[in-house]
């Protein structure tokens, strides 16, 4: 398989990740960066010697010399972004949430499909094998019926001109972490919107974004969901689930590779064992998996695709959180 030659549009802070893996991959290098202007163009030359620079999206997605774009903009411009993407004939890595509307992942999804493109989600924490083995626990009843998830994500974002806190951009709590709670259940456990019969949320705002967000979800099969996730909260990333044979503590579902050893806790009764592993780069596992879709034109778990089912209940949690 020949190295899928991928360009990056955004000079986003998340290219320090990665570039330095996709460097040393056989299979991917991130080998330009899109920018918006020149002086742009010339911070990201600084930042990422060696690499093609081009200062302007366009330039970058009509680039023959390029298999795939990744698309790490803030999340309210990824749709129109990856929709030329596509259209150029290049597939597509978008950072999540990919798209904020149902009807734009279905339009994407289309175009991919028609093209014969891939049109990927990164959700990179579902390649770390700490998330396989919680899902794998789970789908063998090990835990019997599920009772309750109670998760917390949050950080404390203090840079007031990040796109995060600019409503026109896709900013806020919802679209940054809460995403994550949504996607653990739609991927994980197997919940999708229509399970979810009963809703209720609330949001603080600032600067016209959610700031922190709350919401508790009941599925049709009983199961209690109390979710929390803020960008003005302590770092916080704990999960719980708790079902009738058993339960699972997980100190942090999103493991970092700077994290080291990762584990989460099965407890059963009296009996508790540890789930110990080793310090995994989740995100080059992605990338890695990215490429193979794109050589092979199939998609493969845990990289599927559950765009329009998350996008359906985030933006039902997003209502509810508005209202009075």
């Amino acid at each position: 398989m020949s190295k899928l030659r991928v360009g990056a549009l955004g000079n986003a802070r998340i290219l320090k990740r990665f570039i330095p893996d996709t460097n040393i991959s056989s299979s991917i290098e991130i080998e330009s960066i899109g920018t918006r202007s020149t002086s742009s163009a010339e911070k990201a030359a600084m930042t990422y010697p060696g690499k093609r620079i081009f200062d302007s999206y366009d330039e970058l997605i009509a680039s023959k010399d390029l298999d795939a774009i990744y698309v790490c903009l803030p999340a309210g411009l990824h749709f129109t972004w990856a929709k030329k993407a596509l259209e150029a004939g290049k597939s597509v890595l978008i950072e999540k949430p990919a798209v904020l509307e149902v009807a734009h992942a279905e339009e994407l999804t289309a175009i991919a499909k028609s093209k014969n493109l891939v049109v990927m989600e990164a959700w990179w924490y579902r390649f770390h094998p700490l998330v396989e083995s919680i899902r794998q626990l789970i789908l063998s009843n090990a835990l019997g019926q599920i009772k309750l998830i109670s998760s917390s994500f949050s950080y404390v974002n203090s840079d007031q001109s990040d796109s995060r806190w600019q409503s026109e951009l896709g900013g806020g709590a919802l679209n940054d972490m809460f995403c994550y709670h949504v996607d653990f259940l739609n991927y994980v456990m197997d919940i999708k919107n229509d399970d979810v019969k009963y809703l209720q949320s609330f949001s603080h705002n600032r600067r016209d974004v959610d700031a922190n967000i709350y919401a508790e979800l009941v599925t049709s099969s009983g199961v209690i969901c109390n979710f929390m996730s803020g960008i003005s909260r302590p770092s916080m990333c704990k999960t719980f689930i708790v079902g009738e044979k058993g339960s699972l503590e997980i100190p942090h579902l999103r493991v970092l590779p700077e994290m080291g050893e990762s584990q989460f806790i099965h407890h059963h009764g009296a009996q508790a064992c540890t789930f110990t592993f080793e310090t995994t780069d989740a995100y080059s596992i992605m990338f890695e998996a990215f490429a193979q879709a794109v050589a092979t034109g199939t998609v493969s778990q845990p990289g599927k695709d559950n765009m329009i089912e998350n996008i359906k209940l985030m933006n039902r949690i997003r209502q509810a959180s508005q209202e009075p």
